[in-house]
């Protein structure tokens, strides 16, 4: 595979990436990316309180409105979420509404219970126009924390929001159906299947809730037992089943070696983007390389994004100095560039991606990467289009609010596919919950994609 050199100058309004980071991870704040309701995570920097502004730091607005005489504390907490909203959202027109009036409406209101104010928050948000800027109760938010660290208790499934049946119709009420499962988990070991639909867990309806609330409803402490009750896509009765709960480390990064056409292939699977995804790469990389592999099938399908940086580093590994990566364009229409500063340890190395509608965010930003700049072949479904970016700020009782804070483009065609998604190379029905990595290979990826 002919390897492309991209030797750019930048144009002077576009800056690079910053090199302070990382930042330590208590300074990292958890970004909720909202793709399809699935849970995975961004971990972003806290913008600046300031902002530069053409050149100019960017004041507090001036106080345009009457200060609420001895507010409540649900006022104060309706007052907090706004504030964040006003500091951190991408659209500076909020969807062209008289964002200073929202708020007046907002604090002024007299809230009886937290469920009040939730209630009100959700409104202000849904009138933004975007499903990924939303409100997070204290479970939600505990929940989607428990899964960025990594290491939960629980049953060993991801879960996600369905709200279409298989004709693509809208489903009266969504369900939550699992979206994948930790190899020799609980869940594994009890015979659960990617694609179960969750109906109940000891008792309590699981549908129509969100992802996060049925999580956090199956969750519970190391050792105690879980009935949960499911339906099966072809299985007239599944019979309801007692699982143990246990700590489950969720595992980002697996690999092993396959074939093609009797040639060896390095297989690697990535569920998801996080602080240290880009180093367990790595490290799986050369593993297989160990093994006399020197080209990659890499599976992103159901991979729904999370750690922004990490897919930025993970193309690293496959491309040439010079190479651009992605662009991201802040609230001021500031552009920054991500770029390879020096040639990646696989730049050579034949790569395929497996890929499909649920491959999203930080997924798409690799696969973007890598096939603009002719170093993958795409395989599988067109990618689900999420190019928006979000942080998570938590408010003062443990609720969060998750904003939009910018929008990202792909390298070289410098296309926004938020909402479209990236064409494939070779389109194929290859369904994760049919068709593992191991099998893929062998039924999905053409040899002439390597």
């Amino acid at each position: 595979m002919r390897v492309a050199r991209n030797e750019r100058r930048l144009p002077k309004q576009i800056k690079r990436e910053p090199f302070d980071l990382p930042l330590p991870l208590t300074q990292l704040s958890i970004a909720r990316v909202a793709t399809n309701c699935a849970l995975s995570l961004l971990l972003l920097t806290n913008p600046p309180a300031a902002q530069l502004l053409g050149g100019q730091v960017a004041r507090a607005a001036p106080n345009l409105f009457t200060p609420t005489p001895n507010p409540s504390e649900y006022q104060l907490l309706a007052a907090e979420a706004w504030k964040l909203v006003d500091r951190n959202y991408a659209d500076r027109t909020f969807a062209g509404q008289d964002w200073f009036e929202t708020r007046q409406k907002l604090v002024k209101k007299n809230y009886d219970s937290s469920t009040d104010v939730y209630n009100e928050i959700s409104k202000m948000l849904e009138t933004l126009g975007d499903k990924y800027t939303r409100f997070l109760t204290p479970a939600k938010y505990k929940a989607v924390f428990a899964v960025a660290t990594g290491d939960v208790a629980g049953i060993g499934v991801e879960l996600a929001a369905k709200d279409v049946d298989a004709d693509g119709k809208p489903l009266k009420q969504p369900l939550v159906v699992i979206s994948s499962i930790v190899d020799n988990g609980p869940a594994d070991k009890a015979g659960l299947l990617p694609g179960d639909v969750l109906e109940s867990a000891d008792g309590a309806d699981l549908r129509g809730l969100e992802p996060e609330e049925a999580a956090a409803k199956v969750r519970g402490a190391p050792g105690s037992k879980i009935r949960l009750e499911v339906t099966r896509r072809g299985a007239e009765d599944v019979p309801p089943m007692i699982i143990t709960r246990g700590k489950v480390k969720l595992e980002a990064v697996t690999s092993s070696i396959g074939s093609i056409d009797g040639s060896k292939v390095g297989l690697v699977r990535l569920k998801q983007f996080s602080t240290e995804t880009a180093a367990d790469m790595k490290a799986a990389l050369r593993g297989l390389s160990s093994g006399g592999v020197t080209s990659f099938v890499i599976d992103l399908r159901g991979n729904t994004g999370g750690y922004f940086p990490g897919g930025v580093d993970v193309a690293r590994l496959f491309l040439p100095k010079g190479s651009l990566i992605t662009y991201t364009v802040d609230k001021t229409g500031a552009t920054t560039a991500y770029e390879v500063y020096e040639d990646g340890e696989y730049v050579t190395s034949p790569v395929a991606l497996l890929v499909d509608d649920k491959t999203a965010s930080a997924s798409e930003v690799l696969s973007g990467a890598l096939h603009d700049n002719k170093r993958a072949t795409l395989i599988g479904r067109n990618t689900f289009g999420k190019a928006v970016i979000q942080t998570v700020e938590e408010l003062q009782d443990g609720s969060a609010v998750v904003v939009t804070i910018a929008r990202y483009e792909t390298p070289v065609s410098r296309s926004n596919i938020n909402g479209r998604g990236i064409e494939v190379d070779v389109p194929v029905d290859c369904p994760l919950s049919t068709i593992p990595l191991a099998k893929a290979v062998s039924q999905c990826v053409p040899r002439s994609a390597l």
